[in-house]
């Protein structure tokens, strides 16, 4: 059983997984001032840990999560990068340059769903990661996520307030909060939908499975008229492939 760590700008999630898939997982804030070795120790209980496998984005968290890690595991944790044996080729002009959850889970996706596939992550960003049948990462898309834009947009005007992104099947506002949920969430399922279809057409592939995952996912890709699988877990699933690719043995 290992520990996985998701390191995202907005949220830490913690997890514990074996062969089968999560068998439980913990989401907290992400913040250079929280102490997470309680958190680690609640999730890790009584169970056996023979590795841990880190993905990160934000950098500054990194050498405190990992002590925290070896101090409670007595493990170095792998941290994801390019150079690793991903099983996928990386076809971004800089693979270095990609980041570890993108590649996180690109792999989950390729291991679970094969390919060619389309992973959709709704989170503070937006991305879209594009694998071809010969597993071969060929790039995406960054667009800021529902919660970014509905900040930027309380943050920049002067009357509109911060909202709770609920869904509504309106598409003509007639108040300023239901003209905002529109605007966030309605018109982000419409960029995916629009999206989607410029992807698939330079993609030219057949039967591309599109999945989505990440915080703001569900409720989003529920408005889409593409067929999109919503898996939570595809992170955690690149994760356990990722270190069992990698692992000393």
């Amino acid at each position: 059983m290992i520990l996985g760590i998701d390191i995202g700008n907005s949220n830490i999630v913690i997890g514990l997984i074996d062969k089968q898939g999560v068998i439980n997982k913990e989401c907290y804030e992400t913040s250079k001032e929280i102490q997470y070795e309680e958190y680690i120790r609640k999730i890790i209980g009584s169970n056996n840990i023979t590795g841990i496998i880190i993905s990160s984005v934000v950098p500054k968290i990194n050498e405190i999560i990992e002590q925290t890690a070896i101090n409670i595991c007595g493990k170095t944790p792998i941290f994801v990068n390019s150079e690793l044996n991903l099983g996928i080729t990386i076809k971004y002009d800089n693979p270095q340059k990609l980041g570890a959850d993108l590649i996180s889970v690109a792999v989950g996706a390729v291991a679970k769903y094969k390919g060619p596939v389309i992973v959709i992550d709704i989170g503070t960003a937006t991305t879209f990661s594009v694998i071809n049948g010969n597993k071969e990462y060929l790039g995406g898309m960054i667009a800021p996520g529902p919660h970014t834009s509905m900040k930027a947009l309380a943050s920049m005007t002067a009357q509109l307030p911060e909202i709770e992104l609920t869904t509504t099947n309106k598409v003509i506002g007639t108040n300023t909060i239901d003209c905002m949920k529109i605007g966030i969430t309605t018109a982000h399922a419409a960029m995916i939908d629009e999206m989607l279809e410029r992807v698939l057409n330079e993609l030219n592939e057949n039967e591309v499975k599109i999945i989505a995952t990440g915080g703001g996912a569900k409720k989003i890709i529920d408005m889409c008229t593409h067929k999109i699988i919503w898996d939570e877990n595809i992170i955690f699933d690149g994760l356990y492939e990722i270190y069992q690719n990698n692992i000393q043995c």
